[in-house]
């Protein structure tokens, strides 16, 4: 198993930054205070998260200036991701319960969002499986986006 740490900069930044034992691995960062796109960017990738409306949870993600993925949310906290490989990831929280996990087709859990024990600033990212390591980033990018709105 490996873990990835998660900081937010402070309580109302939209800012985010994951590291591991090494160091920074990258950085979350939403464009404005009123906007739900994202930028994702690591020393292997970059990333960029656009929310498809206001009331629609649907969502694209590019990899330069490409749509290599699109999610959808469901009023029930279930969101899928589906790339252009056809894989496709389903994360999903349980009731009073602040953890996420991110699951496979088959339903394996491949990695699990936490927040701190005494602060919702920060967590840690639990992967239980080997994933290549750009679907990796993909995945951490992802969950850590739909982990900040609450999905």
């Amino acid at each position: 198993m490996e873990l990835l740490y998660w900081k937010q900069e402070n309580l109302t930044s939209r800012r985010y930054t994951v590291s591991d034992a090494n160091g920074l691995v990258g950085e979350l960062a939403f464009r404005g205070w009123t906007s739900n796109d994202a930028d994702f960017s690591s020393a292997r990738i970059n990333l960029y998260f656009q929310r498809q409306g206001w009331l629609e949870h649907d969502l694209t993600i590019h990899f330069r200036d490409e749509v290599i993925g699109m999610s959808k949310s469901s009023g029930f906290g279930k969101t899928t991701t589906t790339l252009v490989t056809g894989e496709q990831f389903t994360f999903q929280g349980k009731t009073l319960n602040s953890s996420r996990d991110l699951r496979d087709e088959a339903g394996h859990t491949l990695m699990r969002f936490e927040q701190g024990n005494f602060s919702i600033a920060n967590g840690q990212i639990s992967i239980f499986r080997d994933i290549p390591e750009l679907t990796r980033l993909l995945l951490v990018a992802s969950g850590l986006y739909f982990k900040h709105l609450g999905h």
